[in-house]
C-alpha cells in the first residue's frame, strides 16, 4: 500500500514538472508601435488559469484573454512566440524585447516627469499671452523645443496678425 501511495506521489510530481512551457512567456515587453512610433509595453500574465495580454501596461489598455494549444499561447489564431531564449516575443506585428519591472517603473517615472514639465509650460504659456507678437511667436518656438514627446499645448500657437 505504501508502495502504491510513494508511486502515485511520483507521478504526480512528474506531471506537473512536465506542465506547459506557457509560463515561460509571462512578462513585460517593450516595444515600438510601427504605426505611430511610440514606444509601448506589452505585458503577460496569468490571472487564474487563464493567460492575458494587455498590449500597452503604459496607457492601461484592456487585457485579452489568450487561447492555449499544442502549439502555444495564441489570440484569435494569431500565435504568440518567444524567440529560444525568451527575451523577444513575436505576436503579430509586436516584436518586443523582455524588460524587467523596475524598468517599467522608471517609464512610469518618465511619464510622470513629462506630464509635470507639460503642465509647467502650459502655465508659463497662458502666463505669458500678453506678449506682442514677434516677441510671442519667438517664445512659442522656445516652448515647442522644451515640450516633451506627446505634450501638446493648445494654447502655443503663433499669432499672425
Amino acid at each position: 500500500m505504501q508502495i502504491k501511495a510513494t508511486l502515485i506521489a511520483a507521478l504526480t510530481l512528474l506531471l506537473v514538472g512536465c506542465g506547459n512551457d506557457y509560463d515561460k512567456a509571462i512578462g513585460l515587453y517593450q516595444y515600438e508601435n510601427k504605426f505611430t512610433g511610440s514606444e509601448r509595453v506589452a505585458e503577460i500574465k496569468k490571472d487564474g488559469d487563464t493567460y492575458l495580454f494587455i498590449e500597452n501596461v503604459l496607457n492601461n489598455t484592456d487585457p485579452m484573454a489568450l487561447s492555449e494549444s499544442d502549439e502555444g499561447l495564441s489570440y484569435r489564431n494569431t500565435p504568440l512566440k518567444l524567440s529560444e531564449d525568451g527575451n523577444t516575443l513575436y505576436f503579430g506585428p509586436i516584436n518586443g524585447t523582455r524588460i524587467s519591472s523596475d524598468d517599467l517603473k522608471v517609464k512610469f517615472a518618465a511619464i510622470k516627469n513629462d506630464k509635470k514639465i507639460c503642465k509647467e509650460l502650459r502655465e508659463q504659456v497662458i502666463a505669458n499671452k500678453s506678449l506682442e507678437k514677434n516677441e510671442w511667436n519667438a517664445y512659442v518656438k522656445d516652448v515647442r523645443g522644451k515640450m516633451p514627446k506627446g505634450c501638446r499645448i493648445s494654447e502655443a500657437n503663433e499669432r499672425w496678425f
